[in-house]
């Protein structure tokens, strides 16, 4: 069984929600052996509403869980279920090996305006920063 420093996760999605117009941030690693994304770190998001979230993701159609098999991050979309902020924003977590590229997880971020280049930026650093911290603890 794989052991995640969800000390280190933790930390990048504080880290997350430091950041402008970042009000919530959420880690989902896929589970080792399984195709089942589970909450690895958040901030910003408790209670009742990170436990509908994390049931939200098992359902592959969940922007979340789709972001295991997109080309790559995607930004300002709107949220398929209502309340929270306006936008979310969803980066994967890729595991760069010999001649493989493989999505651990993703970083998932919620805020109320587009993010400028910069903040996008900013965003693709902390998912590559959370990859290797859980590419490390696998």
């Amino acid at each position: 069984m794989a052991v995640w420093n969800d000390v280190d996760l933790d930390g990048i999605v504080r880290s997350a929600i430091t950041m402008q117009g970042i009000e919530s941030a959420v880690i989902f690693v896929v589970r080792q052996g399984s195709p089942d994304l589970r909450l690895a770190a958040a901030a910003g998001i408790e209670g009742p509403a990170l436990d509908r979230l994390g049931a939200a993701v098992r359902d592959p159609s969940h922007p979340i869980a789709r972001t295991m098999t997109d080309d790559g991050p995607t930004f300002d979309v709107q949220p398929t279920a209502p309340g929270g902020p306006a936008l979310r924003s969803h980066l994967p977590l890729v595991a760069e090996g010999d001649a493989t590229r493989s999505v651990i997880g993703v970083l998932a971020v919620s805020h109320d305006r587009p993010l400028v280049e910069a903040e996008r930026q900013d965003l693709i650093a902390l998912a590559v920063r959370a990859a290797s911290v859980a590419n490390a603890s696998q």
